[in-house]
């Protein structure tokens, strides 16, 4: 039987295939939730490289723990470095996870910060 993260692993891979690759206009923004944190990231995929990123470890200590208040507020401040790298468009990859909670609260902030995906 498999566990939760390997299921989570298979799915990422089939949405991570019907994506579009990110580019340095438009990045792919993956993210990543763990026990304990929260991340995200812009992706050049034709380069490889990463545009920008940020988590909850940056909150330290105005914000503790892995809830979705934390996560708002790591979007507002990935929204803010966006905006600083001149990028309004994404591709969002959820990375297998379902699209409630946190991913949502994510997103929310997101659009609501003016990044169309």
């Amino acid at each position: 039987m498999k566990s939760r993260n390997e299921k989570r692993l298979i799915k990422h891979l089939k949405i991570r295939n019907k994506l579009s690759a990110g580019t340095s206009k438009v990045p792919r923004v993956c993210v990543f939730k763990s026990l304990h944190h929260f991340y995200a990231q812009a992706v050049n995929d034709e380069k490889h490289v990463t545009l920008s990123a940020a988590s909850t470890q940056e909150l330290a200590k105005t914000a503790k723990g892995n809830n979705i208040e934390a996560v708002k507020k790591v979007a507002k401040i990935f929204a803010a470095k966006l905006k600083e790298a001149k990028i309004t468009k994404i591709v969002f990859d959820r990375s297998g996870y379902i699209y409630h909670g946190k991913i949502k609260a994510f997103c929310e902030v997101l659009r609501e910060e003016g990044i169309k995906f």
